[in-house]
Formats: structure tokens, sequence, C-alpha cells
């Protein structure tokens, strides 16, 4: 399989590539800062997400070096500015936007055109429960991941006669090192959860599944719950 990940230098991408890399794939990472990774199947593009001209740059050498044939994309790069709205900016919203939704939206329409003439491909996007449920101090970050969830599901509807197959996968509460990259104004979070390693095991396993949204918790679940169904409060 040629598999391409975006964040994978730490944290919940880290642990994907340390459950996928067992078995005999060819990784092609999208990657903010330089990596320790070094492997003859891994190849690895530094770039700044935000910046889709050198993005696409990035995007046609994989395309040359896959020899047209990427089965798997993971979404998981992601960024945020926290913070109550009246503080944040425009353009911070702009930038979480670029990241979270927008580089992402490049890539798969990149592929997809190859995808469907290899007529497979699943398209995961490592998804939020802030992008289910608006948090408080959280507008940026959860508008930008609701974007690329509904993304999700709306193609799965169209590509599904190409078996091709995208889907949400929403990991709940891990944790990572996510709160020390991301912008805080005027607070603080304490990320809390499950351990990484613990999730990228369930994410693996459902990382070849039809269905569109996958939970790996049930708090996460839960929240899908109440905002599909409010009655359930």
């Amino acid at each position: 399989m040629n598999i391409l990940i975006t964040g994978v230098t730490s944290g919940l991408g880290k642990e994907i590539f340390n459950e996928l890399k067992k078995d005999k794939n060819n990784f092609f990472f999208l990657l903010n800062r330089k990596s320790k990774i070094r492997s003859k199947n891994v190849k690895t593009y530094n770039v700044d997400l935000s910046n889709h001209k050198h993005l696409k740059g990035k995007i046609k050498k994989i395309v040359n070096q896959s020899k047209k044939r990427i089965d798997i994309i993971i979404c998981n790069a992601a960024q945020g500015v926290f913070g109550n709205i009246t503080e944040i900016n425009i353009n911070d919203f702009r930038d979480d936007m670029e990241v979270n939704f927008y580089s992402h939206l490049l890539i798969i329409k990149s592929f997809l055109p190859y995808m469907k003439k290899n007529k497979y491909g699943h398209i995961v996007n490592i998804a939020s429960g802030a992008g289910i449920v608006g948090l408080r101090n959280s507008a940026s970050y959860s508008v930008s991941k609701s974007c690329m969830q509904i993304l999700i599901e709306s193609i799965h509807k169209e590509l599904t006669r190409y078996n091709i197959y995208s889907k949400n996968i929403f990991p709940g509460p891990t944790k990572t090192n996510f709160t020390k990259k991301n912008k805080y104004i005027g607070h603080k979070v304490n990320m809390t959860g499950e351990n990484a390693s613990k999730i990228a095991k369930i994410v693996i396993k459902n990382l070849y599944k039809k269905k569109i949204n996958i939970f790996c918790q049930k708090k996460t679940f839960g929240a899908f719950l109440i905002k599909t169904f409010p009655n359930l409060k």
C-alpha cells in the first residue's frame, strides 16, 4: 500500500505510523518540520500546509514518486487558536482553516483522479468532537474541524461507486502534545485522555471500514448522538 499521512512527527500521527509500518507499506509524509524517521520505504516532504503554492509542488513530487498511486490518505495534521471569539482575529481563523481544512481539501482533490482510475482508495480524516459540538473558547478550531468532517461525509456519497471510501475517525480525548503547539488567548488547556498508542490501534482496526463516522471512544459517540437527536439530552 502507498499511504500519505499529514502530521506524523508526534502524537497520534506518529503512533498510527508505528502501527502501519508493521506491514509492508510505502509512506509519503507531509510535515511542517524535519522528521527523525529514516527508512527506505518512507519519503518525507517538509511543507507549510498553509502555503498552497508550496504544497502543490510537494504533491506533484508525491504523484511522480508514488507512480500515481496513493491508496490511503490520512488527514491528521491540525492546529488551533483557542480563546474568546472577541479576542481571536480573522487571520487566526483563516490560519486554522488553511491547515485543518483547505490543505487537506487540496490533497484529496489532487489524488482523487488517480484513486478513481485505480478504482481503490481510503480517505481518512482524524476528526474531533469539537467539530461535532462547538466548545467554549474553541470557535476557530471547531469551525475548521467541522468543515473537514462535513466534506468527508459529502464525498463519501460520491465516491463509493469507485470503491473509494472516505471516513471520519474520532479518536476522542487522547494524551498528545497537541496543546503545547497551539495558540491560547487568555486561558490554557491541559489535554487528558486515552493513551495515543491505544487509540492508534483502534484507528488502524477501522482504517478499511466502509462506514462514514467511526468512534474510538463512547464519549465522542455520545456527543454525536446528542447533536443528531437533541431530544436525547
